[in-house]
């Protein structure tokens, strides 16, 4: 099988800056092959590097870069981009960078890849790298749940516009790791000196309970939940099960390394939506446990459904009924 092509998504809320960190990555060396895909006409403001125009959706950009607008379907868009890319149509890439509009929630776009086998098949998902407008002082958090989802779904956050307040503090820190305790912190001054930084893998840090229980403004916030014991994997499908029909779109995100059969699982949940896998390295000898981003979620809604995850095997996941 063909090495497949890693995808990131870079998304913030209007006015963050992720356009200027974009233009920054594509003139960096060791990153002229990037196909770039952005969900908005004229949401990025490369129109002068456009140097031809294949089609109405993919035009070729200086350096190999590709920018495509999405008319209806995500997933179609990108199996032309690899069409072409494998017919050599257009110069090959070996990753692409989805740049969402301001208002996308950044989770239904990681799905499109997730959830196509035919997808799975080209690409890869990458990462989620979020900029946070530092100077606004969290008004757009406060307003609009948008910009509260493009930060808990985020791998690496982007604190652009430090230079336009007074310095970050540790008050502010604490209100960031409530609403994602799992995200690399990066100050945008950081990128400039290294723009690939931008989309380079984060580093495999072991997940940790969330350092401040603050609840955010829209009932949001990160509960830490430890698991004694071994579970099964039986009880992994069935957690996730009794999560989703339980919580519903309350469970934003859920991450924690349990123990299977004398093995380090991590356990990754965006929304309804699991995924299991042994742990990296680095995450092998984290304590036991789970955090989960919640909005208007009592701990102990959470709690009692943690007896799921000791169910026998062969074990189906619970229904609604059951719960």
């Amino acid at each position: 099988m063909a090495r497949r092509i890693t995808v990131d998504i870079l998304t913030g809320f209007l006015g963050s800056g992720k356009t200027t960190l974009l233009n920054r990555l594509l003139v960096t060396p060791g990153f002229g092959n990037v196909a770039v895909v952005v969900n908005e006409l004229g949401e990025i403001g490369l129109d002068h590097l456009l140097v031809e125009q294949r089609s109405d959706q993919i035009a070729l950009l200086e350096g190999g870069c590709l920018c495509c607008a999405v008319v209806d379907s995500l997933p179609e868009t990108l199996l032309e981009l690899c069409r072409k890319r494998a017919g050599g149509e257009l110069p090959a890439f070996d990753r692409i960078v989805i740049e969402t509009t301001g208002l996308a929630d950044p989770g239904p776009i990681a799905e499109v890849i997730r959830r196509s086998p035919l997808l799975a098949h080209f690409l890869v998902p990458g990462i989620v790298v979020t900029a946070l407008d530092a100077s606004g002082r969290w008004d757009a958090v406060e307003r609009h749940p948008e910009a509260t989802a493009q930060l808990v779904l985020a791998d690496r956050i982007i604190l652009t516009k430090l230079d336009l307040r007074d310095a970050w503090d540790e008050t502010d820190e604490q209100r960031l790791r409530a609403l994602n305790p799992f995200a690399e912190i990066v100050d945008a001054f950081a990128i400039v000196a290294d723009s690939g930084r931008l989309v380079a893998p984060v580093p495999a840090l072991a997940p940790r309970p969330p350092a401040a229980p603050a609840r955010h403004s829209h009932g949001v916030e990160a509960q830490y939940f430890a698991v004694a014991g071994e579970v099964t994997r039986a009880g992994l499908a069935a957690l996730a099960g009794a999560l989703a029909h339980r919580l519903g779109v309350r469970l934003l995100r859920c991450k924690g390394v349990l123990r299977v059969a004398g093995r380090a699982i991590l356990v990754q949940g965006v929304g309804a939506r699991f995924h299991f896998a042994d742990a990296p390295a680095s995450a092998v000898s984290a304590p036991s446990g789970l955090t989960c981003i919640v909005q208007h979620v009592q701990p102990e809604e959470i709690e009692t459904l943690l007896r799921w995850l000791f169910v026998p095997e062969g074990t189906q996941p619970p229904a609604p009924e059951d719960l």
